[in-house]
């Protein structure tokens, strides 16, 4: 059977990058550290990326471990395309600086989306869900991360959301895929999962990876294959002609042929 798709959800950035700088001193230049660390937030705000990292890596000349500098510094790398760059100073700033939001928030979101790296994530993001605990952007990520892992205690974060958040259909859909893979510990997993989906489609029938994530539920864990050929069509409508999809459109379309004998 086809996976199921997991829907993107946008973190913004501020979660990490705004905060208050700290005054700090510094020796051989006449502008403070501080100072310089203040220009590369506003620099951050105005997206001047590499001007961002410039001021961050400057005051790193000086104060190396400075967690705020580490952490402009990552995000700035991160932004220039500098991957492992923008890791290295990430992965620095949450080693030295266990119980600093920032750096433990910032090395998650980045190992979170890369391929293999949800597990790693895991241990950053509890440390900032720990350091400011019941942070929204932190227990999406951690949702996300430990769904990836397959952990038993996927769902607490997504309970622990605020309703608002925990009934946008991408956050339903991400629950869906958790009951599902789970529907052989528990008999009313299945059932929760359906529940989710359509509580997912209701929020946003013109997703098309819900729609077709609904129609697969629908063809492999229900009797219902008329239903789930009228979510096939669907989703064939909302991906129009958009050749990046013809793959997925073909072997929909094949699914279609058979269900139709």
């Amino acid at each position: 059977m086809r996976c199921f798709r997991n829907v993107g959800l946008i973190l913004p950035l501020a979660a990490a990058l705004w905060f208050a700088v700290a005054a700090s001193g510094c020796s051989g230049d006449r502008t403070p550290a501080a100072k310089l660390l203040n220009r590369a937030v506003d620099a951050a705000q105005q997206g001047k990326w590499q001007e961002a990292f410039q001021l961050a890596q400057n005051v790193l000349k000086r104060e190396a471990a400075h967690p705020e500098a580490l952490v402009i510094h990552a995000i700035a790398a991160e932004k220039l395309g500098r991957i492992d760059l923008a890791l290295n100073s990430a992965r620095k700033a949450a080693e030295l600086h266990p119980g600093h939001f920032a750096a433990q928030y910032t090395l998650g979101r980045l190992l979170c989306d890369r391929p293999g790296g949800a597990a790693e994530a895991m241990l950053p993001l509890e440390r900032a869900l720990k350091a400011r605990p019941g942070d929204l952007n932190t227990l999406l990520l951690l949702g996300r991360a430990s769904s990836r892992v397959n952990a038993d205690n996927t769902i607490d974060y997504y309970q622990a959301l605020p309703d608002a958040w925990r009934n946008r259909p991408e956050v339903q859909n991400q629950i869906a895929i958790y009951y599902l893979a789970r529907r052989a510990a528990d008999r009313g997993n299945l059932a929760r999962a359906k529940q989710a989906l359509g509580t997912a489609y209701k929020s946003a029938p013109n997703n098309p990876e819900i729609v077709h994530n609904l129609a697969l539920f629908l063809d492999h864990y229900t009797p219902d294959k008329a239903k789930a050929l009228g979510f096939y069509n669907r989703y064939l409508f909302l991906i129009g002609g958009n050749p990046e999809l013809n793959p997925e459109r073909a072997r929909v379309q094949a699914r279609m042929r058979e269900l139709q004998r």
